[in-house]
């Protein structure tokens, strides 16, 4: 559905001393867009800083407003090194979103293979194109859906545990505004308008 359009709203998730908060964030390179701009969205991989690296994540963005859910809305979706997913065709854009997004790291010290334990670590992204004939004056808001979220929880171990009793889901707002352009003849014309009345 479109939404009015409201100020963008920077949420803080604090967590405990000695604690990350768990979860998946959603990163948006350019949150306010002209139509016919784009702007990259990211997910990134939180985890509690006693494990050791991310195991491997299965999940959905959601996207919610009627552009949004435009398949040519979107572009260039896929999995960020080192994760790898079942198969090369990857994630599903439906009606709801992005369902099916897969992903995974492998830790087997026996052959001396580790996972990347950074930490928050990206591991997935897609563009967002606002529709250049749409106008502007609509929000797409992204909220993700997860799963699966096993961690490992000592580098030396190829042991996984799941963290989905603790995980905080995410979701960001992507704003697209009228062209400069087309909003300073909007000021314009309603300034005259104004000064018609009186």
């Amino acid at each position: 559905m479109m939404r009015a359009i409201v100020p963008p709203v920077v949420a803080v998730l604090a967590g405990t001393a000695g604690a990350q908060v768990v979860g998946v964030t959603i990163e948006v390179d350019r949150p306010v867009l002209a139509p016919g701009e784009s702007t990259t969205v990211r997910l990134y991989a939180n985890f509690d800083d006693a494990d050791y690296a991310v195991a491997g994540i299965a999940m959905s963005l959601l996207v919610d407003g009627v552009t949004g859910r435009a398949r040519e809305s979107w572009s260039g979706a896929g999995l960020l090194p080192p994760f790898a997913g079942p198969s090369p065709s990857g994630p599903v854009f439906t009606e709801r979103g992005w369902e099916g997004i897969i992903a995974g790291q492998l830790n087997f010290p026996p052959a001396m293979i580790y996972a990347d334990p950074s930490n928050p670590i990206a591991f997935w992204e897609v563009q967002y194109n606002a529709d250049p004939a749409a106008g502007g004056g609509y929000r797409v808001d992204l909220l993700t859906e997860v799963t699966k979220f096993d961690v490992y929880i000592a580098r030396e171990s190829s042991t996984s545990e799941s963290r989905l009793d603790v995980l905080v889901e995410g979701e960001a707002s992507i704003f697209v505004v009228p062209a400069p352009a087309s909003g300073i003849a909007f000021v314009f014309a309603f300034g005259a308008a104004a000064v018609r009345r009186r």
